[in-house]
């Protein structure tokens, strides 16, 4: 399968790594030639303009950072792909988008018959890396086969959650649960530090338990080791948080623990830690606390 890929960063470019393994043939185009030189050692080919692309990929996937870059990137400037798109072709947006950037992106696409799945992904850059990310997917039915098929190396879960705009209102969903769940790990962690607690052995103690999970999989070892390098950033977390608590604003739904989060993660991009790992929100429990380290 011919594949086009738009977005090399922390989760894409491991993403076209597994697509290449897989033996699919990738085009890619990015501004950050750094990373494109990089996937282009895996084996994928740059083209010079995503015209070129457009002209010779079955699907292109999009892998940014919100909906205003990757509607920048399908309809505006001379480079924009909307043009170039066929009736028949394949378009998936892996991005977290807010679900109305989803559907106004679909309702423009299927003007010219182009295919559209908004078809976000959960599992972080560890799971990017392994190939085991969950897709939660927004499409026609009738389409998912073949979308799904785009998808696959990449994913040890592809679920059709319903029509387009659903996969967007599904990673929202997933957004909450991840990021609430780690500011009451950092609460939790805060408190045990308090009493000098082995938190190897609390670990151990509570992760077979009701509150183990995969969150606390991944994120507890890195509060314990104080480690923040991203997997996924505040930055990113906070937009996602911002995605959802715009649309609850529209549909006039009150989520008092998700914005809290996010205004606990505005404070820590403030503070200069955007670029931390989410697990860094830690940081903000502690400062509050005056436990800073």
């Amino acid at each position: 399968m011919k594949i086009g890929f738009i977005g090399l960063g922390i989760m894409g470019a491991p993403m076209v790594r597994n697509l290449l393994e897989q033996e699919y043939t990738v085009m890619v185009n990015d501004l950050n030639k750094a990373a494109e030189e990089k996937v282009v050692g895996y084996g994928a080919t740059a083209v010079g303009s995503l015209r070129e692309m457009a002209e010779q990929a079955e699907a292109i996937i999009t892998m940014l950072p919100n909906g205003a870059i990757v509607k920048s990137v399908l309809f505006e400037g001379e480079d924009a792909l909307y043009p170039h798109l066929k009736a028949g072709q394949y378009l998936l947006d892996m991005s977290s988008l807010a679900p109305t950037d989803s559907i106004e992106i679909n309702n423009r696409l299927s003007e010219k018959g182009v295919i559209f799945a908004d078809a976000p992904v959960s599992g972080g850059e560890a799971l990017a890396i392994t190939g085991e990310l969950s897709v939660m997917m927004g499409c026609d039915e009738v389409h998912f086969e073949k979308l799904k098929e785009a998808a696959a190396p990449m994913a040890k879960s592809i679920i059709r959650v319903g029509d387009v705009g659903a996969g967007s209102t599904v990673k929202l969903a997933n957004q909450i649960i991840v990021n609430t769940n780690i500011a009451a790990l950092s609460e939790a962690v805060v408190l045990a530090k308090s009493f000098n607690i082995d938190l190897d052995a609390m670990f151990e103690a509570i992760r077979n338990g009701l509150a183990g999970s995969s969150v606390m999989e991944a994120k507890f070892p890195k509060m314990i080791a104080e480690n923040y390098e991203p997997g996924g950033t505040i930055n990113i977390n906070y937009k996602d948080l911002h995605n959802v608590t715009t649309t609850s604003d529209q549909e006039k739904i009150t989520l008092p623990l998700t914005n809290m989060v996010k205004e606990m993660y505005k404070s820590e991009i403030i503070n200069g830690n955007g670029m931390n790992d989410h697990s860094g929100v830690i940081k903000y429990i502690e400062r509050i606390n005056g436990k800073q380290g």
